[in-house]
């Protein structure tokens, strides 16, 4: 039993009228607290306590989970709901079966959080294809740091954002803490964009949920989850809506979640990678075919380090391309170089790097004091597991042959300027590097 209600206010006539209905109904239910009814509705027990004050006449949805937490017939007071709602006037309604002018009440604009659309895509002319397919099941575009995720996403949101009339929702979940922490700030921000005040939100992570999902799949929105880290982040916030779309970027697959699509980046074709950077610099004499190709090599055709290449020559046009290669024959230099304002390749695999097992750690320092064509093969270590690891975190591609891996580019580069250790060195003597390395592998991996 919860505390005595104040009076509904009978000035507000059939408004009142409903509440006292609704009050009958909990009294019938035996009078549970809105406490109790918040946890079965998933919503706040300040807006089922409100719903039945007669101050304002609720929306169709705090209506109808009034009515479940009351065990009361759900048809039945839709047809009571809309009866008494067709007769009063826009003000008093509050709100219609669709929540857009709870929106419009609050003062919140219609959310438009997507960030700039890529200009320079090009390409994924596959993968879009396969975006297209089954928009209303939730996507996970995943693959390796700079292969192109957030890119793609961003263009295929912009092309949905055209016919998402309630608007677009967008956050990086990159910074925010793992787990079901992340996904509590992700809700209290998407629920206040979408109008709800402060006030209203519900107390628990589920109840917070429940009502985004309630909101999402009766409005027409696209939503885009990046840099996602696990999946405690994102599950709360996952709906099968006809109107919405939802689409979730992470270098990881994500396999923790059910009913999903999704969709792995590879690294694009070399032509695509020459023609961009062809295309940076207009001079042809600058920007010699072979040269292009030499440098794409280089950066290992990843469209991360393509795009900063690409911005380098084209802020200094007079510049050729072979003068660029000639600078950029030590590891360390390539990823020197691969560096423009606070974009990084350096940055980028070390924030995989830091990712990894200690197995795959000194599996990567192996392999990359090989001869370049050498693969590596499934079956040749005790432990195939830091294969899959550095494959699965980009670090390892398919060399054509099933079971056979080859290390990419820029990953030979990066682990050639680190120490075993993880700390990055300017010019390591590779003797020691090799021996170090070894040492590690050998007492991590035995039998290698």
């Amino acid at each position: 039993m919860g505390r005595p209600e104040k009076p509904v206010d009978a000035s507000s006539g059939a408004v009142a009228t409903f509440a006292s209905e609704l009050r009958r109904l909990r009294a019938r239910a035996g009078n549970p607290t809105y406490r109790d009814m918040g946890r079965a509705a998933l919503y706040s027990s300040s807006v089922l306590s409100s719903a039945a004050s007669g101050h304002r006449m609720p929306t169709l949805q705090v209506t109808l989970a009034f009515v479940a937490a009351c065990g009361g017939d759900r048809e039945q007071w839709r047809r009571r709901w809309l009866e008494v709602s067709s007769g009063l006037d826009p003000e008093a309604a509050g709100t219609s079966s669709r929540p857009e002018p709870a929106v419009a009440r609050s003062g919140v604009p219609r959310p438009a959080q997507l960030p700039m659309r890529p200009r320079g895509f090009v390409g994924r002319a596959e993968e879009l294809r396969t975006l297209a397919t089954d928009p209303a099941t939730p996507v996970v575009i995943c693959g390796p740091a700079g292969v192109g995720k957030t890119e793609l996403a961003l263009h295929h949101a912009h092309h949905l954002a055209a016919a998402a009339t309630d608007g677009q929702l967008y956050v990086d979940l990159g910074p925010l803490e793992p787990g079901e922490r992340g996904a509590r700030t992700v809700l209290d921000g998407f629920l206040r964009a979408l109008g709800v005040p402060g006030e209203h939100l519900p107390d628990t992570l589920d109840q917070q949920a429940g009502l985004y999902r309630s909101l999402v799949v009766e409005r027409g929105l696209v939503v885009l989850l990046d840099n996602v880290r696990d999946e405690r982040q994102v599950r709360p916030l996952l709906v099968e809506s006809p109107h919405s779309r939802t689409i979730i970027v992470g270098r990881t697959p994500l396999l923790g979640l059910r009913d999903v699509r999704r969709l792995r980046l590879a690294v694009p074709p070399r032509v695509e990678a020459i023609a961009m950077l062809a295309g940076a610099v207009p001079d042809p004499v600058a920007a010699e075919p072979a040269d292009c190709d030499r440098l794409a090599r280089l950066c290992g055709d990843l469209p991360q380090a393509l795009d900063i290449a690409a911005r380098k020559l084209a802020a200094r046009p007079d510049e050729p391309v072979s003068r660029v290669l000639a600078r950029l024959a030590e590891p360390g230099a390539l990823l020197d170089w691969l560096r423009v304002g606070d974009l990084s390749v350096r940055e980028s695999y070390q924030s995989t790097y830091l990712g990894l097992g200690d197995a795959a750690k000194a599996l990567l320092h192996h392999v990359a004091h090989q001869p370049v064509d050498e693969p590596v093969l499934l079956g040749a270590f005790a432990d195939d597991e830091p294969v899959y690891e550095l494959a699965d975190a980009g670090l390892l591609r398919r060399a054509g042959r099933p079971g056979a891996y080859r290390l990419d580019p820029l990953a030979r580069a990066f682990a050639l300027d680190l120490r075993p250790t993880g700390h990055a060195v300017r010019r390591p003597a590779r003797q020691e590097l090799i021996v170090t390395a070894g040492r590690h592998y050998r007492s991590t991996v035995p039998s290698a």
